[in-house]
């Protein structure tokens, strides 16, 4: 007989392949509705090109009504055709509620490294009775196993794929924190996990009262290597190009922040937050970081009446200070959830610049004009979606986009208006010299 406790962690267990099975379903419908779109694009006799444009414009709406990544849309699209085209056994598993949505995805990332059908059956007959015993980890430990033993010849190959894809990536959290995380191969991996702690330990001892735990001495170890600390020379981004500047070790400290002026006088608790709307800094580290020498905190002022951003520039490519501006203004790719930071994506001209107008065209039409009002920021898928004609945006006379999908018309979303009530009037560039903590002063740009 089960007592109240095993009744409980069984309804837990219920509970969980019910979720599972949720999931099942629901990548299923996704599948139907990126597919169905697809094959009407096919049945209209479009090209190879527009067929795969309508394809992501399905990923992206499923995106927005999921309030999910659009990355998290197209891997699950990808992964749920692999399991019910290929791994039959682990979709129904899948169906069942009897593994979620990560262990299938990992199943089915493995199944994309396979080169022989044969391979790609024998993995989809022995991996469902381990994925619904063991955790996510240890199914991700056996899948490795697997490759290198049923296709030793292509572990060269496959790890050569991988370094391709090394990067490094910085994430906000919480509490003024990030994590730094880096893709990079895992023998230098090794390598660098082994010097850290070395110079962590080394580090420790010089001091006897240093009472770091050896995972912070690890860590301080890392940012000492990476800022070079110790009075040597770094190089810093500056309007008039790169310029070596003596420092401690720490460079120039360009911050990009939208920040009420109350809180950088002392008088207000409003935290500042970062141009992509993601990093949060409280107001005792803008005091502590305004005291550091060659701080440059960049600002935009918003004023109660005006035009936005009444800068108007000859050229096609806008000038350091104004790409700054924007920077700031959008801090991300415009298009709804997309969070690709402004410093990635292009400037897209609402009205295209052409350097060669036709004779007769009014005045401030001959061309796009390079200006605040007309330049937006589209990361480069997007910028090509709407640039071949598969998004469509329009602007108001305030210069708001709205992007026109199939089943949708919504507001364009950057990370400005996400984190703050955006203003659609006067904005003037300022850069914030902090020469001293009781000393600000402003420099219009």
């Amino acid at each position: 007989d089960m007592n109240p406790t095993d009744t409980l962690l069984a309804d837990a267990a219920t509970a969980s392949r019910r979720v599972w099975a949720g999931e099942a379903e629901q990548a299923r419908a996704v599948l139907r509705f990126v597919e169905t779109r697809r094959t009407d694009a096919l049945a209209q006799g479009l090209s190879a090109r527009q067929v795969e444009d309508a394809r992501q414009v399905a990923i992206l709406e499923v995106a927005i009504e999921l309030h999910v990544a659009q990355g998290f849309v197209a891997n699950l699209v990808s992964s749920t055709r692999t399991m019910v085209m290929d791994l039959s056994t682990v979709w129904a598993g899948h169906l069942r509620g009897e593994v979620d949505r990560a262990k299938a995805r990992e199943i089915a990332s493995t199944a994309w490294k396979l080169h022989h059908p044969e391979n790609i059956t024998r993995l989809d007959e022995s991996v469902l009775a381990y994925a619904t015993s063991h955790t996510l980890g240890q199914l991700k430990g056996w899948l490795r196993r697997f490759l290198v033993r049923v296709e030793p010849d292509h572990a060269i190959e496959r790890r050569q794929v991988a370094q391709a894809d090394r990067n490094v990536t910085i994430t906000a959290l919480d509490d003024g924190m990030s994590l730094l995380q880096a893709l990079i191969p895992t023998t230098d991996a090794l390598l660098i996990e082994r010097d850290l702690t070395l110079a962590a330990k080394a580090s420790r001892t010089q001091t006897p009262d240093d009472d770091r735990t050896l995972p912070q001495a690890r860590a301080d170890a890392l940012v000492d290597t990476l800022l070079q600390r110790g009075g040597k020379t770094d190089t810093t981004d500056t309007a008039a190009g790169r310029t070596p500047v003596g420092t401690s070790g720490r460079g120039r400290f360009h911050v990009g922040i939208t920040v009420s002026l109350a809180t950088l006088l002392g008088v207000s608790s409003e935290p500042a937050v970062s141009s992509d709307g993601q990093h949060v800094l409280d107001p005792a580290l803008l005091a502590e970081l305004a005291t550091q020498d060659g701080t440059l905190f960049s600002r935009l002022l918003t004023a109660e009446h005006g035009g936005i951003l009444d800068v108007t520039e000859l050229g096609r490519f806008p000038t350091q200070p104004l790409r700054r501006a924007l920077n700031l203004i959008d801090g991300t790719c415009d298009v709804p959830g997309c969070t690709r930071p402004a410093t990635g994506c292009d400037v897209d001209h609402q009205i295209p610049y052409d350097p060669d107008p036709p004779p007769g065209r009014p005045p401030g039409q001959q061309r796009g004009p390079t200006e605040a009002g007309n330049l937006h920021h589209r990361c480069p898928p997007h910028h090509g979606l709407k640039t071949r004609g598969a998004l469509t945006v329009t602007h108001d006379q305030d210069g708001n986009a709205r992007w026109h999908l199939p089943t949708r018309t919504l507001p364009a979303e950057t990370a400005f208006t996400r984190a703050w009530t955006r203003r659609p009037r006067t904005i003037q560039f300022v850069e914030i010299h902090h020469t001293h903590p009781d000393h600000i002063r402003y420099r219009p740009r």
